[in-house]
């Protein structure tokens, strides 16, 4: 009879492997944070449910108004149970987020003569105290967007002139979200910066300054010297080794919904591509508004290699553009996920109310997982590699990949829409050229850069799928469960004197783990 088997040797390699797996989940839950976007609440304070839809919502001369939903029409902006709904959706999926990230748009998209500065004060200031009553401990960042000054899009530039921005802080409550700090610099141009921790910072600026529908703004060189400061932000950034979160209203590039609406003026474009590429080592991301849809953006340099992610999050207004073919929209939120030591995107998930539904529904404020990226993407972190990945994946308009995507870029307020060649080449064109001049380039079926999504002729490449993040849980699970059952045949072998007969040992001898799917 052959020799007793010895455990102790075992036991300390699975003691050794186990200490390791805790350690990494311990620390990547310690590491892994969460935040919140939210953005465009459009907030109408004249919304009647017994108002016109043809008419924003608003009482008017109808003589048979239509009963509309407590919960907002898709022809009108926010009613303020869509907003408390909203933010209650956010308390109650997360509780607890790092911070709050607001971008902008708090004032309704009605005519400027049913509004004045101190009606847009008012409106903006009862979602500031709305987001600051539910998350009394959470830090919130919040920008201006274009329909935030009065008249709209009419955003001051004048350094010397900072009333606007100083009635924001103290009339509508920013000077109590803001730190000092970064009040000071807000009354510089309605732009900040602030340090999420010692090594990640943030930027909240106001590219309102380069709208095209700006008229005070129009061939200036730098309105309210921002350009330059963002310049100064992150070449500080870059030689104290720092990251940069980058978050902002208006996004450069174009809509990708409308064959050539460029958001910016055409210089201004340029002029903010440039500093984003210059400095494209330090930022992490770039996170906007404005659209209402959801969509995305990979910058690239001159030889084609994406450097920069930019995300654009859907509205919580479900306002129908008036621009023909845009189309309407379901209410969102964004949760992100991110590594709280290097500031890296990790995803997102996407959260919406079915308006129709919630309007007719017992539970209205039922608020729905849309889609998670790591899920329906297949990437584990949204940088600009993986995000060019996904971009590449989109081979044609029948591709399911980009299919999904086009339900989201509506937040399924239109599902399984038709979309031909050229609806297709504008998502596209889109999402990989945020210069004007590449975008007309490539709207023609022409290659503007080395990576190939700018023709139309090219044949993409479905990306490789990617193991997600919450796969290491299920790893790390499994690999303390075998060491747990390896403690047990430790213990009944040396309960019964070091011995384990062959019989008994031999129904674990074959115990394996099915790692194919993992």
């Amino acid at each position: 009879m052959t020799r007793p088997i010895k455990f102790r040797r075992l036991e300390k390699i699975f003691f050794i492997f186990s200490i390791i797996v805790f350690v990494n989940v311990a620390h990547c839950k310690k590491t892994t944070g969460y935040f919140w976007q939210v953005t465009d609440f459009h907030y109408d304070a004249n919304y009647s449910t017994s108002g016109d839809p043809d008419n924003m919502c608003h009482k008017g001369n109808s003589s048979s108004p239509n009963l509309i939903g407590n919960y907002g029409n898709y022809l009108c902006d926010s009613p303020w149970q869509l907003i408390t709904s909203a933010v209650q959706a956010m308390y109650k999926i997360q509780p607890n987020p790092d911070f709050i990230i607001w971008t902008g748009d708090s004032v309704p998209h009605v005519n400027e003569k049913d509004l004045d500065l101190d009606k847009v004060f008012m409106l903006i200031g009862n979602v500031t105290a709305e987001l600051m009553s539910v998350f009394q401990n959470t830090t919130i960042y919040p920008v201006l967007g274009n329909h935030d000054p009065y008249p709209s899009n009419m955003m001051p530039y004048d350094v010397e002139d900072t009333k606007y921005y100083k009635d924001i802080l103290d009339v509508s409550g920013w000077r109590a979200v803001l730190g000092q700090n970064e009040s000071k610099q807000f009354m510089n141009g309605g732009y900040y910066s602030s340090h999420l921790s010692e090594k990640i910072k943030l930027l909240g600026l106001n590219t309102n300054l380069y709208y095209n529908l700006d008229k005070l703004t129009k061939g200036l060189p730098d309105p309210a010297n921002q350009l330059k400061w963002i310049d100064n932000q992150l070449q500080s950034a870059r030689k104290k080794n720092e990251r940069v979160l980058i978050i902002a209203h208006v996004p450069p590039g174009l809509f990708e919904l409308f064959e050539g609406m460029a958001w910016f003026y055409e210089d201004f474009n340029k002029k903010y591509l440039e500093v984003m590429e210059k400095y494209s080592d330090v930022i992490i991301a770039q996170l906007y508004g404005h659209e209402h849809t959801d969509s995305f953006r990979v910058q690239f340099d001159k030889e084609g290699k994406p450097i920069s992610a930019l995300f654009l999050s859907p509205a919580v207004t479900p306002w129908k553009s008036t621009l023909p073919g845009v189309g309407a929209n379901n209410p969102s939120i964004r949760l992100f996920q991110y590594d709280r030591e290097t500031g890296v995107l990790l995803k997102y998930e996407q959260y919406f109310l079915n308006l129709t539904e919630a309007n007719i529904a017992s539970d209205p404020t039922k608020w729905e997982k849309e889609y998670d990226t790591s899920d329906v993407y297949a990437i584990d972190q949204l940088k600009p590699v993986e995000l060019h990945t996904v971009l590449k994946g989109f081979s044609d308009k029948k591709n399911k990949v980009f299919r999904k995507y086009l339900d989201f870029n509506s937040v399924k307020w239109l599902v399984g829409q038709n979309c031909n060649d050229t609806c297709f080449q504008k998502h596209i064109c889109a999402i990989s050229e945020l210069d004007i001049d590449n975008y007309k380039t490539c709207m023609a079926g022409g290659q503007t850069t080395e990576h190939p999504e700018t023709s139309s002729k090219h044949q993409h490449s479905t990306p490789e799928p990617q193991v997600p993040n919450y796969m290491y849980y299920v790893i790390g699970t499994l690999a303390v469960a075998l060491f747990i059952l390896f403690l047990v045949v430790a213990f009944m072998c040396f309960k019964r004197g070091g011995r384990v007969s062959a019989p008994r040992y031999a129904k674990f001898g074959s115990l394996s783990v099915n790692t194919q799917n993992i």
